[in-house]
């Protein structure tokens, strides 16, 4: 593989590396962003070396814990768009971690506010916007029932039964304890029986 020197330009005031016009590639700029996060999220640590990875930012977890407790006190009083406000605004929080933070915490963070946001968006009868939450949420956890049962309401109510039997089914698959086991179970049964009316 062939390597050429391409002058990279530093703003005192930013702190920023970038390319000149001329020089600048998709793939420059990509690398180049991926340094200046690295920089950012290195100068929030009040240390030469960045911390271990098992340690988590107390602060930003704090921030994170509120903006979803708010989120689920809307919920509780029917203001489904403050919820769905408050659960995004968590979300972007948490996406704020620093690249070297335990990345299990943040999957497990990210799939309970997006679950949440979920259902406040079911709650006002988005079904599309909510069943792309429950999905993000089972792609960063796989065996979370409640999610899935939540992707299949979505399809279902979206008049994709077959689809929504799936997400019934993999959500009985995933395991769990927890009540959505038999929410699952009961939500199967009806996708079933109207898969079977048709």
């Amino acid at each position: 593989m062939e390597y050429s020197e391409v002058p990279i330009n530093f703003d005192k005031v930013t702190k920023h590396l970038d390319f000149s016009e001329s020089e600048k590639t998709p793939e420059r700029a990509a690398e180049v962003a991926k340094l200046n996060k690295l920089y950012k999220d290195l100068v929030g640590v009040n240390s030469d070396v960045p911390p271990p990875p098992n340690q988590i930012n107390g602060r930003l977890t704090d921030q994170v814990k509120k903006l979803k407790e708010s989120g689920n006190q809307a919920f509780k009083r029917s203001s489904y768009a403050d919820a769905i406000r408050m659960y995004g605004l968590a979300i972007e929080m948490a996406l704020k971690r620093a690249s070297w933070e335990a990345s299990g915490y943040q999957r497990e963070e990210l799939s309970v506010l997006f679950s949440n946001r979920s259902q406040a968006y079911m709650s006002t009868g988005s079904w599309g916007e909510g069943m792309v939450d429950a999905d993000t949420a089972i792609f960063l956890r796989r065996s979370f029932p409640k999610a899935h049962y939540r992707k299949g309401k979505c399809l279902q109510n979206l008049g994709r039964l077959r689809e929504a039997k799936d997400a019934y089914e993999l959500g009985l698959e995933s395991g769990g304890t927890d009540g959505s086991v038999a929410e699952l179970k009961n939500a199967l049964a009806d996708v079933e029986e109207l898969l079977f009316k048709k």
